[in-house]
């Protein structure tokens, strides 16, 4: 395990002891468990951001979608427990490029 050294206001520091005493853990402990779920956020969000991406890349790619307004009517649907049938893909009006 390897040691970094973190520069932190001192306002900062004192919540951070104040939170680890009331939690029971060492501000050590409290930093590293921060710092873990603040990486593991980022990772999750870049890989839902690529898987995005590469599923926008395949629909412009087939020029097949799923029309919104569709799409939003069985939502509503099966939030409210009526039945509705899966909207179905069409080709798409026009090839927009992502910005």
């Amino acid at each position: 395990m390897s040691t970094t050294t973190l520069r932190l206001d001192s306002s900062l520091r004192q919540r951070i002891l104040d939170l680890a005493q009331a939690t029971g853990q060492s501000a050590h402990s409290f930093m590293v468990d921060a710092l873990t779920q603040k990486t593991e956020e980022a990772e999750w969000t870049l890989a839902l951001q690529r898987e995005a991406a590469q599923r926008d890349a395949d629909m412009q790619a087939s020029q097949q979608g799923l029309d919104w307004h569709d799409v939003r009517a069985w939502a509503l649907a099966r939030a409210a427990k009526s039945p509705a049938k899966a909207p179905v893909p069409k080709r798409l009006a026009r090839n927009k490029t992502a910005a």
